[in-house]
């Protein structure tokens, strides 16, 4: 109970009654004020009309008798239109009283203060004054005013009152509506923060609350993906160093207990092993420090179609021992680009090595690889390209190529399909020096792996 007024749906409700109120009140007063002084005036000009007329009937009164006498009665008649708080006092043309209708000054006024009275006149000629009087603070539009505005004052708390309890319940509306979804983001983030990161909020709509949903749903998809993506890895880690450690263990286990004879053949087997071991480990130190962006780069400007012929000749030999025809393009004239020497050979080594291991498993008479140097497509990059035509790679198979220990080929051992850690390792360190990779392919007709650098002094 005590925590409801720090509920923002209470806060919300609270303010949206504030205003309705203040809006209320605002036009409460100006309506009144308003309406009095136009129904004042109306009033007036009415009573003027009035007392014009009690004017000219007198006169005319006058004129039909010669005299004043029985007026009294005409007088009664007009002082009822006025109002019961009203006294009206006749005077003839000596300033003496001829007849009274509710007056609260006499039957006999003192004949010297006749100001405010109406003069009544026959022909030219003054015949009597008419004084209309009242208590004091007296207008003749006050009791009808007055009781017109005590009307409008009711019509307008009672409305007042209806429009509060109506913005009363829409505020709890509008405002249960606002934070309800707030709560359920509230709930799912508190069950993330519990390690439940399958979390979805579903809110419909586009306004500012479902878009703080998407990106919501969109930011708990990438934490359940960045989770399951670290616990295959821890996987997949313990799945790389469990085979050349088994490897090593059963060989010097098996020297140990005599099986086998204790050669250097038989430990140049778990001396590769170990080589392979630390390569792995390696690679893997080199990943986990291009993902951080924490990568050391010893950057110079270079000409990329010499690094690239340098790759070149590192693989044809492999090249011709496997059957395949290596082929490198180089366009003339290439800027040059800012970048790490032997870290693009890494790139290269893992893009080439990809290829010819692909491009003599399609079904090609001649497999051949091609390896395109070029900056025609955009003078702010030197890309690189790297194709073969081979099998090429499905839509599905496209996106996970970048992953770390993905394989194509789940089922292919690490000395066919590498450690699966080399096109990862490539995508970073491409990104380390400010640029991009990607692949393009389709099933039969091969795959080309691309990426771009920025030239130097861009």
């Amino acid at each position: 109970m005590h925590a409801m007024p720090n509920k923002l749906w209470f806060r919300l409700t609270i303010a949206f009654l504030l205003v309705a109120i203040i809006g209320i009140v605002v036009v409460a007063i100006l309506a009144n004020r308003a309406t009095s002084a136009g129904f004042s005036r109306f009033l007036e000009e009415e009573n003027s009309a009035q007392v014009a007329q009690l004017q000219s009937d007198l006169a005319a009164y006058f004129q039909d008798q010669g005299d004043w006498n029985g007026v009294e009665a005409l007088l009664r008649e007009a002082r009822s239109g006025l109002g019961s708080g009203v006294g009206m006092i006749l005077l003839d043309e000596d300033g003496e009283s001829v007849a009274v209708a509710g007056s609260g000054r006499g039957n006999r006024p003192r004949t010297t203060d006749l100001s405010g009275g109406l003069s009544l006149q026959v022909n030219g000629r003054e015949v009597g004054t008419l004084i209309i009087e009242g208590p004091p603070g007296f207008s003749m539009a006050d009791r009808a005013g007055q009781q017109f505005l005590d009307e409008v004052n009711q019509a307008i708390l009672l409305a007042g009152l209806i429009a509060v309890v109506l913005a009363l319940i829409l505020g709890v509306v509008l405002a249960r509506g606002l934070t309800r979804p707030l709560g359920r983001l509230t709930a799912a983030t508190r069950s993330m923060a519990a390690g439940d990161l399958d979390q979805q909020v579903r809110l419909g709509g586009s306004d500012e609350l479902s878009e703080l949903a998407g990106s919501f749903n969109m930011m708990a998809a990438a934490l359940a993906a960045n989770e399951r993506q670290r616990q295959q890895l821890f996987a997949d880690i313990a799945h790389e160093l469990r085979t050349p450690l088994s490897v090593i263990r059963g060989q010097l286990e098996a020297m140990l207990d005599g099986v086998i004879e204790l050669s250097p053949e038989n430990l140049s087997l778990a001396h590769e092993e170990t080589i392979l071991l630390g390569r792995l480990v390696e690679e893997l130190r080199a990943l986990s420090l291009a993902e951080n962006g924490q990568l050391p780069l010893d950057k110079h400007p270079l000409d990329m179609g010499a690094v690239a012929g340098s790759a070149q000749a590192a693989f044809d030999p492999l090249a011709e021992a496997e059957g395949i025809r290596l082929e490198l393009v180089v366009e003339p004239d290439l800027p040059e680009v800012l970048a790490d020497e032997a870290r693009l050979q890494q790139v290269l080594g893992n893009l080439l090595s990809n290829a010819l291991r692909h491009a003599g498993q399609g079904d090609a008479p001649d497999p051949e690889v091609r390896l395109v140097v070029a900056a025609k497509d955009s003078p702010a990059v030197v890309r690189v390209s790297v194709s073969d035509n081979g099998p090429g790679l499905p839509a599905a198979a496209q996106q996970h190529v970048f992953d770390r220990f993905w394989r194509a080929d789940a089922g292919r051992s690490r000395d066919r399909g590498g450690s699966g850690l080399g096109l990862a390792i490539s995508r970073g360190i491409v990104i380390a020096h400010g640029g991009q990779i990607w692949v393009e392919s389709a099933p039969g007709i091969g795959a080309t792996f691309t990426f771009e650098l920025p030239v130097a002094g861009r």
